[in-house]
């Protein structure tokens, strides 16, 4: 893109100055040649080297080929950049904010996180940039950074000190138009090391001091459905949690006669068949490593979520101080009534009339009475919760709105 435009300005220079600089600009214009073509070859490896994995069909995908080629970027337009291969439940959140807000949208992305857009309703604003491996992006950084100045804004998804040379090089520490969310916002004291960042580039999914809380729990058209005749709770499986309570009060309710799943994801198999006796295995479907796209239709016919973040658990009071549970944003983006401890409920607006409130003590007595919820209770419930997942959402995007203009 720079390229170009140094070659437009040889050629004017010649018209201008025939006589004196005939030869000087001839000399440039051959650099130039060459330096392009380098450039070319350099990019054209990637032409036949990335796989893009597109089942769901979607229409505007691209590989960073694509962008790197000189591809245009539309006027109003925010470029989304996830380095990982995680946190891709977000991207639909974040990417719908933008529009609303009258915004394109450009999303560079691993392969694995296209399948999380299998919901989104209108994917007429977006557009997909895949690669296949974060070494993709390292040995391109150069070209990128020459074309990510064009956005109007850039959002670094996923924030790790482990990767500031690589926000370096791409030259997003550089520029002022670049937000960056922190899951984890103990990394802020390492990534201050190198930049400060004002408030307004500092997103969190949590409302933390000294962030601004942009949480991202947009998935699609999700349809209203009936609690099922067979209640079904989900759960994600995730390191360091533990799961004796949740065992005991199957095993208890197992014994009552009464009928229930529990659904288990996760890329995390510390918690399998093996965890459990053989009396209860009919209860529990363990899926581990899922698609977004199945991970989404577990969650659509599931009736609850479990939250089992436990306070006595030393690894799970972070998740109400400087981290969120992603569980919480399937609880508002499919509107499905989370089944959480009472020392966690307050910090992700969650009570009685929108959830099920447990203390260690009656976890058992909470599933019972969530499997013996009739579906109007259960509609009221959902109802409840609806209000809370909207006023999140208008915040939110007030929130974006707000960073947006002080930029």
């Amino acid at each position: 893109m720079l390229i170009n435009n140094y070659y437009k300005f040889d050629m004017l220079k010649i018209e201008l100055n025939k006589n004196n600089c005939f030869f000087l600009c001839k000399c440039s214009f051959l650099i130039l040649v060459i330096n392009i073509s380098n450039q070319d070859l350099k990019i054209k490896i990637l032409k036949n080297k990335i796989k893009v994995n597109n089942e769901n069909n979607f229409t505007d995908v691209n590989t960073l080929y694509d962008i790197l080629s000189n591809k245009n970027i539309s006027k109003n337009t925010v470029l989304i950049f996830e380095p990982f291969t995680y946190h891709y439940e977000c991207t639909p959140g974040f990417t719908k904010y933008f529009i609303d807000l009258g915004y394109n949208v450009d999303i560079i992305m691993h392969d694995s996180g296209l399948s999380s857009f299998f919901l989104f309703e209108d994917l007429s604003k977006i557009r997909f940039f895949i690669y296949n491996d974060i070494s993709d992006i390292k040995n391109y950084t150069k070209y990128l950074s020459l074309i990510l100045i064009n956005y109007n804004y850039v959002l670094i998804e996923t924030v790790n000190p482990n990767l500031f040379t690589l926000y370096k090089s791409l030259n997003l520490l550089n520029i002022n138009h670049s937000f960056f969310v922190f899951h984890h916002l103990e990394y802020l004291k390492a990534f201050s090391q190198y930049i400060l960042l004002n408030k307004e580039q500092k997103w969190s999914l949590g409302n933390f001091t000294n962030f601004t809380q942009i949480n991202p729990h947009y998935f699609g058209n999700i349809l209203n459905k009936k609690k099922n005749k067979i209640t079904r709770f989900f759960i994600t499986s995730t390191i360091w949690r533990k799961y004796e309570i949740l065992i005991s009060a199957v095993e208890e309710l197992k014994d009552e006669n009464l009928e229930f799943q529990v659904i288990v994801v996760g890329k995390w198999n510390t918690f399998t068949q093996h965890n459990i006796s053989e009396k209860v295995r009919d209860n529990f479907i363990f899926k581990y490593n899922i698609t977004y796209s199945e991970l989404y239709n577990e969650v659509n016919n599931s009736d609850f979520i479990i939250i089992n973040l436990d306070p006595h658990n030393i690894k799970d009071i972070s998740f109400k101080t400087t981290r969120v549970t992603g569980s919480s944003q399937l609880v508002y983006g499919f509107l499905k009534p989370a089944i959480i401890n009472k020392k966690f409920a307050f910090f992700y607006n969650l009570n009685s009339n929108n959830s099920f409130i447990y203390k260690n003590s009656n976890f058992t007595d909470t599933m019972r009475n969530a499997i013996n919820l009739n579906d109007l209770n259960y509609q009221k419930m959902k109802k409840n919760l609806e209000k809370t997942a909207k006023n999140i959402y208008k915040n939110s995007l007030d929130n974006v709105n707000i960073c947006m203009n002080k930029l």
